[in-house]
């Protein structure tokens, strides 16, 4: 009931996808003849076959066929279908026309899109269907989740090399917001009515697939290994609304955090204690970029390893290491600890300073009014940019994180700069439904991320990158930057704050290095602490 199909895979109200198809008529068809005698139409149902063969190519063309090992297409039965006839399709029309607007796309419980369809003869609708779904199901008998212990039979997943996968992207859906028996195998049923620690939902879930994994299930000494992968996509929001469209920070850190805590989490680190609610919490880590690359399209390697699991009253601890790749060169390495806790041992947090209020430095030392500058940077205005008409500019859409700071040229512990910035916080804010399912926090490395946007914003009114030639911002390579997290920001919080102190600028031959401390804190308790942390200038590359 097809015969071409045009697909936009970001169109569309939602930018999911639309399908634009044509069925070319012929009136001597078998299809008029059969339906009416002496009264021929096209039959409705025919042309409803015709929308659910869009579906099926739109779910063939997304590769969710390529979730299950043997399966087939199912209409969604859970949601009604609303159906609106305005016309009749007769021998006299030589061409119906279909509009697909996809409404929903998940892999939740399976692969599953649901659309909205118009069918036009000409430039007439004459048929309207509403939440019209489709998904593909794992034939009866056949495997579709980790067996006992964690390894399956193969599940229908191969990487771009051919390589098969040990559980794909349907089952770290799972793992993020859906059933963890089918993310990680039947020990995890425990958790179909109890709440469970969850990796990182949607716009910020940056593992794919698990390819293999060198240890067993309940042994949680050192030495286990995992390797997963994600691929990121050429136009992916992270690059649109990074400052330079290359990956920015937060994606290489949550994208080895995600890899690691996932080998500890499918080893059974909460296993032992099925009674005990966890949260998943880091709590300290150190990360260098080796390599900065342009991995826009390409597919991301974590190797993670696990260093050692300690359990303690109301906790977890794991510690790993991991470095990433692409294309077989390392470009990220990094350790990090982390700690499954419960609410008793949530509910007592006390910061970094044991519970007590440690002031900004801008209000500790006398500082002359005339010395701060303080610039805004309102919610909804433009990304900020250079006021020279230069080429540097800070991130926008979901990386505008900060709202104002204010500068003390030769402010900070070092003499070098300084930087107070702030921050409001809506119970509303996009990340807390990504990060995590029934316990939204906000990423550490978000706030990491404003720190890094108020030192862009540093060499911008310093003007810093005064002689490169079309300067943009980079990441910084071959400098550690180490953290340590002792609480989060919640929806209720009201704001942020965090002190940047400058430490060095350096000039090398090609980039301008700018590294400093910083901290953030929530009201009434500092919780961050970095050491080291860098961006650089570049010149554009021509």
């Amino acid at each position: 009931m097809v015969d071409e199909v045009t697909i936009d895979r970001k169109g569309g109200p939602r930018g999911l996808g639309t399908l634009s198809a044509v069925k070319n008529l012929q009136p001597d068809a078998w299809y008029f003849e059969c339906h009416f005698p002496d009264d021929p139409v096209l039959a409705g149902s025919l042309v409803a076959e015709g929308a659910v063969q869009l579906l099926q190519i739109y779910l063939l063309h997304q590769g969710m066929h390529l979730t299950l090992p043997d399966a087939a297409f199912q209409c969604v039965t859970d949601t009604p279908i609303e159906v609106q006839v305005r016309g009749q399709i007769t021998q006299k029309h030589t061409q119906i026309r279909y509009e697909v607007e996809v409404m929903e796309l998940t892999l939740l419980p399976r692969a599953t899109v649901i659309a909205d369809v118009l069918i036009y003869i000409g430039d007439l609708p004459v048929i309207r269907m509403k939440n019209l779904g489709l998904q593909v199901r794992e034939k009866p008998g056949t495997p579709y989740r980790p067996e006992a212990g964690g390894i399956p039979q193969f599940l229908g997943r191969r990487n771009r090399s051919g390589e098969a996968a040990m559980i794909n992207e349907m089952h770290l859906a799972h793992a993020a917001k859906g059933d963890l028996d089918i993310a990680m195998g039947p020990e995890f049923e425990v958790y179909r009515t109890s709440r469970a620690p969850y990796i990182p939902n949607g716009a910020f879930q940056f593992v794919d697939r698990v390819m293999s994994l060198k240890g067993t299930r309940g042994d949680l000494g050192p030495g286990s290994e995992m390797v997963t992968e994600y691929d990121s996509p050429a136009d992916a929001w992270y690059y649109e609304e990074n400052s330079y469209p290359h990956m920015p920070n937060a994606v290489y850190m949550e994208s080895s955090l995600q890899a690691a805590i996932f080998l500890g989490y499918y080893l059974g680190a909460t296993l032992k204690n099925t009674d005990e609610q966890y949260a998943i919490r880091n709590l300290d880590g150190r990360a260098t970029l080796v390599k900065d690359i342009d991995l826009r399209g390409k597919t991301i390697r974590h190797h993670s390893r696990l260093l050692m699991t300690s359990a303690v009253t109301g906790a977890v601890l794991q510690n790993f290491s991991y470095e990433l790749s692409a294309d077989g060169e390392v470009f990220y390495t990094g350790e990090s600890l982390f700690g499954y806790f419960s609410d008793a041992a949530l509910a007592n947090q006390v910061g970094l300073d044991n519970g007590k209020y440690v002031a900004p430095w801008i209000e500790t030392n006398e500082v002359d009014p005339a010395k701060v500058r303080r610039i805004e940077l309102p919610e909804g205005a433009p990304a900020f940019t250079d006021p020279s008409g230069g080429h540097l500019h800070l991130p926008g859409g979901r990386y505008a994180l900060v709202d104002r700071v204010d500068l003390v040229e030769d402010g900070g512990r070092h003499g070098r700069g300084y930087l107070h910035g702030h921050r409001a916080i809506r119970p509303d804010e996009w990340y807390f439904d990504c990060h995590f399912h029934r316990d939204p926090v906000m990423p550490g490395s978000l706030g990491v991320e404003a720190i890094l946007q108020a030192m862009r914003l540093y060499v911008i009114e310093e003007n810093l990158a005064e002689g490169f030639e079309r300067p943009r911002f980079a990441m910084a390579t071959g400098v550690e930057m180490s953290w340590k997290y002792r609480g989060q920001i919640l929806r209720h919080d009201k704001e942020l704050s965090f002190d940047v102190h400058v430490k060095e600028v350096r000039r090398e031959e090609g980039r301008l290095l700018v590294i400093a401390d910083a901290e953030l804190s929530k009201p009434g308790l500092r919780i961050y602490e970095l050491t080291d942390v860098a961006i650089e200038v570049r010149s554009t590359e021509a």
